[in-house]
């Protein structure tokens, strides 16, 4: 019975107004979900809660970021996930290639309306006042709404429950990939909810909010912390035109490429020893192997990545409902020699940017060879300012969990209201 068909049948006169004939549409929980929001009696198309029309940004064709253009943040549909903006892995574009009417504004809400498969749609998340200048491609909706009948938290919240997701699939056409219009976003059923609970809403998303630049903040002291002990606080990467390097000191790395030879490199190991003693990673690694096929990683867990994106560590702190990839490597590490989550850091910051970049001769590479993982440096500080920088990873930690919290909170309280008025 699991695998059998399912069948919906859709009278003619019912779908006339949709004007889509594409199975997909007509799924038996979108005809329910359509069904049961036209039941509430406050509810209101999108369409009629703007103060404009939806919108999309778009890629220009100038894309080119000379010395003196001021770089503005260029979102696709990557950089945006549930309720968060990622601005740190964004591409830019000049802001002369930009208009005013092309940034987004405090209190917009951006949604994902293009994707590979279904995931990716929908993804909502509102601008605020501290983000970055930043602009859009053509596979985000911005939405502005009239305030004085729609929250623009609240339809955050929304669009993220459980509500809104699933209508944006509903509304969504699949030919090469998944994709609805701006009109069609328009067409999204928003139940307007008193203006109390809506500001609720908006006090729990914003107290999620700041919560999040907590935890970011405190992972920045960590990081700080660090770069201050080991002196390299402030330090620029420094790529010479021209330089020299001993023949025999080429022939003892086996490397011949120039870009290894850059004197950034030496400069900023010389920097590091003279502030900590350097030990390799493999002296504090006691098992080192590639993950089981189908292994799901557990609390404590040292993982560390090897391909596409080599030398991002991370400590695992809470159960992974998930398997790890291929490209995942789990290191036991001897917590008596080294403080882990001190370790993650030393990893994940420019200490081993810097020498990853070295071994991939000046180019992005795939793949980290073990070899070179159990090679890496890593500078050795007193073991209380290990601690303390642990600390305040795990404080940053818990802050995240608890703003992760209230959102599924507010995310609840939103989908509990709508059931209430389903039921009236």
């Amino acid at each position: 019975l699991k695998n059998m068909a399912r069948i919906s049948i859709v009278k003619l006169s019912e779908i006339e107004g949709v004007k889509r004939f594409d199975a997909g549409r007509y799924r038996t929980s979108f005809l329910k979900l359509e069904k049961d929001l036209k039941k509430i009696t406050i509810i209101r198309k999108l369409g009629y809660l703007v103060v404009e029309p939806v919108r999309t940004g778009y890629t220009p064709r100038d894309r080119n970021i000379y010395q003196d253009d001021r770089r503005i943040h260029f979102l696709k549909t990557d950089n945006l996930r549930e309720g968060v903006i990622d601005f740190e892995n964004s591409d830019f574009l000049p802001a002369r290639s930009l208009s005013e009417n092309d940034y987004l504004k405090f209190k917009n809400v951006t949604v994902t309306i293009s994707g590979a498969h279904y995931d990716v749609i929908g993804r909502a998340a509102i601008f605020l006042d501290y983000y970055p200048q930043s602009v859009t491609n053509q596979n985000i909706a911005v939405i502005k709404t009239d305030e004085n009948l729609l929250n623009p938290f609240y339809l955050t919240i929304f669009l993220n429950s459980k509500y809104g997701r699933e209508q944006l699939w509903m509304l969504s056409r699949q030919t090469e990939q998944f994709n609805l219009s701006c009109r069609e976003v328009e067409e999204l059923l928003i139940p307007l909810l008193d203006a109390d609970f809506q500001q609720e809403i908006e006090t729990l998303a914003k107290s999620s909010f700041n919560l999040i630049e907590k935890a970011k903040s405190l992972y920045s002291q960590a990081e700080n912390l660090l770069l201050e002990e080991l002196g390299l606080k402030g330090f620029q990467e420094k790529y010479e035109l021209s330089y020299t390097a001993n023949l025999s000191k080429a022939f003892g790395v086996h490397r011949i490429d120039a870009e290894y030879f850059q004197t950034t490199y030496d400069s900023f190991m010389e920097c590091l020893k003279e502030h900590s003693k350097i030990a390799k990673l493999k002296e504090f690694i006691l098992d080192f192997q590639k993950l089981k096929a189908l292994y799901e990683p557990k609390v404590g867990d040292f993982l560390l990545t090897k391909d596409v994106m080599p030398g991002i560590a991370y400590v695992v702190k809470e159960p992974v409902e998930g398997i790890a990839a291929g490209s995942i490597l789990i290191l036991k590490i001897n917590e008596n020699e080294i403080n882990k989550e001190y370790l993650a850091l030393c990893i994940n910051s420019i200490i081993g940017n810097l020498q990853i970049e070295r071994e991939g001769g000046g180019s992005a590479i795939t793949h980290w060879r073990p070899e070179q993982i159990k090679n890496l440096q890593v500078p050795i500080l007193y073991r209380k300012v290990q601690e303390e920088i642990s600390l305040l990873i795990e404080q940053s930690h818990e802050t995240k969990q608890r703003a992760r919290e209230l959102w599924e909170e507010a995310k609840r309280k939103v989908e509990k209201a709508i059931e209430n008025e389903i039921r009236k």
